[in-house]
């Protein structure tokens, strides 16, 4: 239970901070720690759901916290690694959280600090799925768990990506969809048409990979146990490439952009589970 609670703040804390963006509300609270120099600040919708955003933060470490250190306390050897580095990871994110408010939102930075709390989000994931006395920890990069692993790291390649995007303000470069610019190809690859094409063109690669993932396991009889997380994941790749349009059509809507972002998030968990699947399979065999 206290895994589970643990990665659903960390989804909600995902998924918020990308409201927070899609409102523009991350200089509501211009100072750090507290926002406008108390510990509540006046009441303006903006300044709340960054006040928020911090609040969901302190909850989310709190738990996380506790859970590094009962696995710490179960796991054995290496794997005892994985809370310590969640732990680490989780300071690092305490100290660029801050960074990024006084700092006055920097892309790089910011899109930095999505990719640390999407890792820190996976690690609670594994440790919520490992508890190290009914399932021991076990890790493999070997056979079919290096093809999901694989997968899952391109979908984490792409949401890094659609940060980058959201955040350097290039999410608008193609304003029609499913062309850019009137086109199948934009006109010019340069700046922010770039940056948004590329992230398209990553999009449909991981759509096509999901695609052949899914026909893969529906063909092969030893990957029967895993088809409905199969059906699952391309369920929500399908979806995705709806609400990627309605994301351009809505001009940034800040709606879509957060359920592009859970859906981001949906996809990626079904992708460890299918590689934790894997990995115990794999550490069952005589």
């Amino acid at each position: 239970m206290l895994g589970r609670v643990t990665v659903g703040l960390f989804f909600l804390l995902l998924v918020w901070g990308n409201l927070v963006a899609g409102l523009k509300a991350g200089l509501a609270c211009p100072d750090w720690p507290l926002c406008h120099g108390k510990i509540l600040p006046p009441f303006r919708i903006d300044i709340y759901m960054e006040f928020l955003h911090r609040v969901i933060a302190a909850v989310a470490a709190g738990f996380l916290v506790v859970l590094s250190w009962r696995r710490y306390r179960d796991y054995r050897g290496r794997a005892r690694a994985v809370p310590l580095l969640a732990v680490g990871l989780l300071a690092g994110e305490v100290v660029l959280g801050g960074a990024v408010v006084l700092l006055a939102v920097p892309v790089q930075l910011t899109t930095v600090h999505f990719m640390i709390g999407l890792v820190v989000f996976l690690l609670a994931v594994y440790m919520a799925s490992f508890d190290g006395v009914w399932e021991p920890p076990g890790f493999s990069l070997s056979g079919r768990s290096a093809l999901f692993f694989g997968v899952g790291a391109l979908v984490f390649l792409l949401a890094a990506l659609g940060a980058y995007v959201r955040h350097s303000d290039a999410g608008l470069a193609c304003t029609d969809w499913p062309a850019c610019l009137g086109g199948i190809l934009p006109g010019a690859f340069t700046g922010h048409i770039l940056v948004h094409f590329s992230h398209r063109v990553l999009a449909a690669l991981v759509f096509l990979t999901i695609v052949a993932l899914y026909a893969s396991i529906a063909l092969d009889p030893r990957l029967r146990a895993s088809r409905g997380l199969a059906r699952g994941l391309l369920f929500l790749a399908l979806v995705q490439v709806g609400i990627g349009g309605a994301v351009v059509l809505s001009k940034l809507y800040f709606l879509a952009t957060g359920l592009h972002l859970a859906v981001a998030l949906g996809m990626l968990v079904l992708l460890f589970h299918l590689w934790a699947r894997e990995v115990k399979r794999e550490e069952a065999l005589p």
